[in-house]
């Protein structure tokens, strides 16, 4: 009767804005709370089939949300979306991860709908790196918790990058770091260290979640929980003799891979902002300026160093073990091109000299600058590629015209002079 009653509740609302998940009674036996936690994560669909979405581009809201909506759901509900995923890492369902859902899908949507955005980018990248070395494909969650998917982070104590290395653990794991280059920042480097680090601890504690804490932590403190705990081997037995933040690791980690995959059900949708386009990884041996390698390549030294956050200074150093060029897949040939061209070397030594001699920073002249009027169903992607400049750039000297990642049709933008 009261599975019944509740179906009514339910389909009664259907057609209005967002339905929101009731609270279960205590006392609701089990097979009945299964049930309705199904409901909870169906009943959407069943609203989707009735009620399509506009035919928009973009358009996620498939559940019909009004904007200031913020969904809220059963206990039961969140643990079988958990249970729905398929993942090798067992994502167990509690209050401690229940914390950590509010946390992402209350007060920090903004930053979900960020990161979801950045993940289009990123994650296939983990995900290619994870598949090649057997490593289960939800850690690439992990990041979204150390950094927020942000290359150039750097936390109070100075760990940096997408995976938070500090600089001597990420000598150790094979990151160069110096004057000139930090490959902590590098995507390619920094996730196959990552890797390294993984694959060590799990031939430790054979337990991925133990892994997890361990990154966070350290293996000194999860030996001693372990120890502490009378030899316990799991993480939720070992978790009362765990540092304090370590303690909150694991459920946001299991919070995060549970809003990435839920977003949408909690009406956070990924941001408009320009990603970066398909990239492919150029091998390095030579020391080369950045300068001259974007006229080569007919792009702005700035999209080079937007491209490679590891590099520090005006050029690629020079390195025995290759240093890791990201580049446009369909820049990424002539790269390799120029980087066995003699020619081309001497240029780029000519033009390195160059550098180091001015100090000047590089400046757009504004006598060569452009103005362009804004028209209907252009955006700042469109608008930078059109004129061969970046959308740093275009900001950079529009300040006031341009707010966020939005422009408005008629106004007259102030184009600088591309680098081509």
């Amino acid at each position: 009767m009261v599975l019944i009653k509740r179906i009514a509740f339910l389909l009664a609302f259907l057609p209005m804005g967002a339905a929101f998940a009731q609270v279960l009674q205590d006392g609701t036996d089990p097979e009945t709370m299964v049930k309705i936690a199904q409901m909870d994560s169906s009943i959407f669909k069943l609203k989707n089939k009735l009620y399509p979405p506009i035919a928009e581009p973009g358009d996620l809201n498939i559940y019909g949300y009004n904007e200031q909506d913020i969904p809220v759901f059963s206990d039961s509900a969140y643990a079988y979306r958990l249970s729905l995923l398929e993942t090798e890492i067992p994502l167990q369902y509690n209050q401690h991860v229940r914390t950590f859902i509010d946390f992402y899908a209350n007060r920090r949507r903004k930053l979900v709908s960020r990161v979801l955005t950045t993940s289009r980018y990123y994650f296939p990248i983990f995900e290619e790196v994870f598949d090649r070395e057997g490593i289960p494909m939800e850690m690439k969650y992990l990041a979204v918790i150390e950094s927020a998917l942000n290359q150039n982070a750097v936390s109070h104590v100075g760990a940096t990058g997408m995976w938070q290395f500090m600089a001597p653990t990420g000598r150790i794991y094979g990151l160069r770091t110096d004057h000139s280059i930090d490959e902590r920042r590098d995507i390619i480097r920094s996730t196959e260290a990552a890797v390294r680090y993984f694959k060590n601890s799990y031939r430790i504690y054979k337990d991925w979640l133990l892994v997890i804490a361990s990154y966070n932590c350290g293996p000194g403190n999860v030996n001693k929980a372990i120890r502490r705990s009378g030899g316990k081997r799991t993480f939720w037995e070992i978790m009362p003799y765990l540092p304090r933040e370590t303690r909150g690791y694991v459920p946001a980690f299991i919070a995060a891979a549970y809003v990435m995959n839920y977003a949408a059900e909690h009406n956070i949708y990924p941001e408009q902002q320009d990603i970066p386009q398909l990239m492919d990884t150029v091998l390095v041996d030579n020391q080369m300026s950045i300068e001259q390698l974007a006229v080569s390549l007919q792009v702005s030294p700035a999209e080079i160093r937007q491209w490679n956050p590891a590099l520090k200074k005006g050029y690629i150093p020079f390195s025995t073990n290759k240093v890791v060029l990201n580049l446009p897949y369909h820049l990424a040939l002539k790269a390799a091109e120029l980087n066995s061209d003699s020619e081309f070397r001497n240029r780029s030594t000519q033009a390195l000299m160059a550098i180091n001699q001015s100090n000047t920073p590089e400046k757009v002249s504004s006598a060569r600058a452009t103005t362009y009027v804004v028209r209907k169903g252009d955006n700042l992607s469109s608008i930078a590629r059109k004129h061969q400049v970046t959308v740093a750039e275009l900001k950079k000297v529009n300040k006031g015209k341009i707010k966020g990642n939005r422009v408005n049709k008629g106004s007259r933008l102030t184009i600088p002079a591309s680098r081509g």
